[in-house]
């Protein structure tokens, strides 16, 4: 996979996962929930990759749920976070990589959580998830305008009305639905853990 497209921008990194922070950890408590809620079975030698992998928390806890000879792949732009999430994660092969141009396929699911806002053109990155998927996909997205919300009470980002830095695509729960059905993708379940919209998509 070649370099350049999911940009992370300074300022902009803050560990969620592993938060102490009570609010926070009931956040990420109801996400994992709503992400194993949405877990397709997938055959015993299934291949799995994570599209835009961050530091690989959400690789490592789907590897969690993998038995049998399944196999996860993940990559994202920045080699820094492919370095720290291969050292948390020796089991998964992670890598660098641009999600407009994603080598191989075949990939049982493809996930791509907490990426799509970020990118100038989101539609041509769901088209190559597709063209990868061998048939089940996951994507979250921030929730609009919920998120902005919660930034605003806890005075994060005031200049720019609650917009995290990096964030250039904004959806309401009903508008990223619309947005996916409009690129014909075939939804199979909605899950919307506050304050986050997470969908499992079928291949057509």
């Amino acid at each position: 996979m070649k370099n350049n497209a999911i940009m992370q921008p300074e300022g902009n990194y803050y560990d969620k996962y592993n938060s102490s922070n009570i609010i926070v950890k009931w956040m990420m408590k109801n996400y994992f929930s709503a992400l194993d809620s949405l877990f397709p079975d997938l055959g015993e030698r299934a291949k799995i990759l994570e599209a835009g992998c961050g530091e690989g928390e959400i690789a490592g806890h789907v590897l969690q749920k993998c038995t049998g000879q399944q196999t996860i792949e993940g990559f994202d732009i920045s080699e820094k976070v492919i370095l720290d999430a291969q050292k948390k994660y020796p089991e998964i092969r992670f890598s660098t990589g641009n999600i407009y141009e994603i080598a191989g396929g075949g990939y049982e699911l493809v996930l791509c959580c907490e990426v799509l806002e970020h990118l100038d053109d989101p539609k041509g990155a769901l088209k190559q998830i597709e063209k990868v998927s061998g048939r089940y996909m996951i994507v979250s997205v921030p929730r609009e305008p919920v998120w902005r919300c919660l930034n605003i009470v806890r005075g994060k980002y005031l200049k720019a009305f609650g917009n995290t830095p990096g964030h250039i695509q904004h959806w309401s729960s009903k508008s990223f639905i619309n947005f996916l059905m409009e690129n014909g993708m075939k939804i199979k379940q909605i899950r919307k853990p506050l304050p986050w919209t997470m969908v499992l998509l079928e291949k057509m």
